[in-house]
């Protein structure tokens, strides 16, 4: 299955155009009483389904030469492996502990103060976020649009492009966080640095392993820990940007990795 450049204009634009529309329904909800703080937790798990319903509603455009069930097994083809699984579970696990070692120096308050420490909560908020971002955006973010874009740029390129299209495609997100202008443009500066460096991790990950489980792991993480932190909008701020920092530092080792693999491999050769 190879797809052009039209094509793929074709999918962003409905995708994005798709996301408005489920997000102005949301706020008509808004309109006939419902809470901007409740809509604002809830709106993502309406909005984040657009991207796989667009591939599936122009399917016949989109997925030439492969039927809907076809593409979407095409997403599993590679068995799973522990080393992988271990690996996209340990990544976000690691830079979240980091992040809420370095806000409790920074904001001098103990870790169980800035951490949901509910664990009852968790498997609902689990079930919540499994279904508000993983589930829904990785088919067509990384299964589709990532892996015909690497496809003709490599997994480096594909991974940077895929990661701006779908970070900016979360523009109205930011502003339901109700930031002052300052705080808005720092957390979108850092917001987009955390969805890059995730999106070159993911990358090369489901690049060279193809099983979407993996990267379905990692954004699940990446928003559930995120979640467990305490925070007031200062805060929510630090949170990103370190994400922002961590994820990127992960992603260049992800780099480092992936090209010292290779020239081991061809020196064998």
């Amino acid at each position: 299955m190879e797809t052009s450049k039209k094509d793929l204009q074709f999918f962003v634009i409905l995708t994005y155009v798709g996301f408005y529309i489920a997000l102005g329904l949301c706020l008509v909800i808004v309109a006939f009483g419902v809470s901007m703080e409740s809509m604002s937790k809830y709106a993502p798990l309406i909005v984040s389904w657009v991207s796989l319903a667009v591939l599936m509603i122009w399917a016949k455009r989109l997925l030439k030469g492969s039927s809907r069930k076809g593409f979407l097994k095409g997403l599993f083809a590679e068995k799973l492996s522990i080393k992988w699984i271990l690996i996209s579970i340990i990544i976000p696990s690691v830079i979240f502990a980091i992040t809420v070692f370095v806000l409790s120096l920074v904001e001098k308050k103990p870790v169980g103060e800035l951490v949901n420490l509910n664990f009852a909560s968790y498997p609902l908020m689990l079930i919540m976020h499994l279904f508000m971002g993983p589930t829904a955006e990785e088919p067509g973010w990384r299964g589709y649009f990532f892996t015909q874009v690497s496809t003709k740029k490599g997994i480096l390129k594909g991974s940077v492009i895929t990661g701006l299209v779908w970070g900016l495609w979360h523009i109205p997100l930011w502003l339901m966080e109700g930031l002052s202008p300052l705080n808005l443009l720092i957390y979108a500066i850092s917001f987009m640095g955390a969805v890059i460096g995730v999106s070159i991790v993911m990358g090369y990950i489901f690049g060279n392993h193809r099983n979407l489980i993996y990267c379905t792991i990692i954004h699940l993480l990446f928003n559930f820990l995120t979640g467990l932190v305490v925070i007031d909008q200062h805060s929510l701020v630090m949170v990103i940007a370190i994400n922002a920092v961590l994820y990127l530092i992960a992603g260049a080792i992800m780099i480092f990795i992936s090209k010292l693999s290779d020239r081991i491999s061809k020196d064998v050769v």
